[in-house]
């Protein structure tokens, strides 16, 4: 990482940034809001987003646009982050850049199949046109899915998606092209990891990642069980092969038949001790939930550049999330209370 002199600058510009976080108080002010407007002006007013909202009219902002303006703030901001740390910093970069391509492509393929295309180009990120490989203007032009695929000529995810492409009338599994991008994406992250970053360091990031991995394994065998009943041998193939997981603990889950059965898999595990310790409001939620107190006890704790600059980025997409949520319950009319219980704080 350089010196101590540069790695401690970084230290406090990430810890500066993240004391300019919302508070419990700001959320308590956003969940009184009645609408969509009210939401963008108490942000504008009160809070550090004032500097990308100071030209937005907030009573005639609507909700793909306050989300939009707000995810590019995050963006930037995570971007500059990683460029701020020279070196090692700018392949993690690739990372959340990477994140956010595989967002986009995920939330096309969606918008493809229902026929309902139209839509992306409203909320379009054009705040990275300048940084992605991805033609997003010709992808927003794209009616089928050999309009579709033939965007990603020549991008790092042309022969990933080239498995996929549909026959004549058949659809494209969405999942499945979700779970290879993802795949894709934290491979390469390991791989930066190994290549980047060494010694102690090196090995409290693989540590982070591993206990993240653990947390979005586990929703992922959750989700499959409870909800599509799936097999050990399908469940598996799911899995990101990351994680401290142990072969027993994974066969035991991907056999569970049942979601009191998947708790019961990792009961006598450490990650079964941390979860019982975790304050979630839906098992759907545990793996948002548990990366958020890995990453906010390694901002306080961590003495790692890297593990707390990317530490910082978990918890802003936290946040973000969160302001999402608040933005779509105020938007429909939920009950504050219920909002409340999807806020991570």
């Amino acid at each position: 990482m350089g010196s101590s002199k540069s790695a401690n600058a970084v230290l406090a510009k990430v810890r500066a940034k993240y004391g300019r976080r919302l508070t419990q108080k700001d959320y308590e002010n956003l969940l009184s809001c009645k609408s969509v407007a009210e939401v963008g002006a108490y942000l504008k007013n009160n809070t550090y987003y004032d500097t990308v909202l100071k030209k937005i009219n907030e009573r005639e902002i609507h909700r793909g646009q306050l989300e939009t303006v707000l995810k590019q703030k995050l963006f930037e901001d995570f971007y500059s982050l990683c460029l701020y740390t020279k070196g090692s910093g700018e392949h993690f970069a690739q990372y959340i850049l990477q994140r956010d391509e595989i967002e986009q492509i995920i939330r096309f393929l969606t918008l493809l199949s229902s026929n309902s295309t139209q839509e992306f180009i409203f909320t379009m990120p054009t705040y990275f046109l300048k940084h992605t490989s991805i033609n997003l203007m010709n992808l927003a032009r794209a009616r089928d899915f050999d309009a579709f695929f033939a965007c990603f000529a020549g991008t790092p995810y042309e022969e990933i998606l080239a498995e996929f492409k549909p026959k004549k009338g058949e659809t494209v599994n969405i999942a499945r092209v979700e779970d290879k991008l993802y795949k894709f994406c934290y491979k390469n992250l390991y791989n930066a990891i190994d290549k980047y970053s060494s010694g102690a360091e090196q090995k409290a990031l693989r540590s982070m990642f591993d206990s993240m991995m653990d947390y979005i394994n586990f929703v992922r065998v959750f989700r499959l069980k409870k909800y599509y009943h799936e097999s050990p041998e399908m469940t598996e193939s799911f899995l990101f092969p990351y994680g401290t997981f142990k072969p027993k603990t994974i066969r035991k889950l991907c056999a569970a038949k049942t979601s009191a059965e998947v708790f019961e898999a990792v009961k006598d595990t450490s990650f079964g001790r941390n979860l019982s310790r975790l304050n979630y409001a839906y098992a759907g939620e545990i793996d948002r939930v548990g990366m958020f107190r890995i990453t906010k006890k390694n901002i306080h704790f961590s003495s790692y550049p890297l593990v707390v600059m990317l530490s910082y980025i978990f918890v802003m997409q936290t946040e973000y999330n969160n302001i999402v949520s608040i933005i779509e319950g105020v938007r429909y009319g939920v009950d504050a209370s219920k909002i409340e219980t999807i806020v991570i704080m």
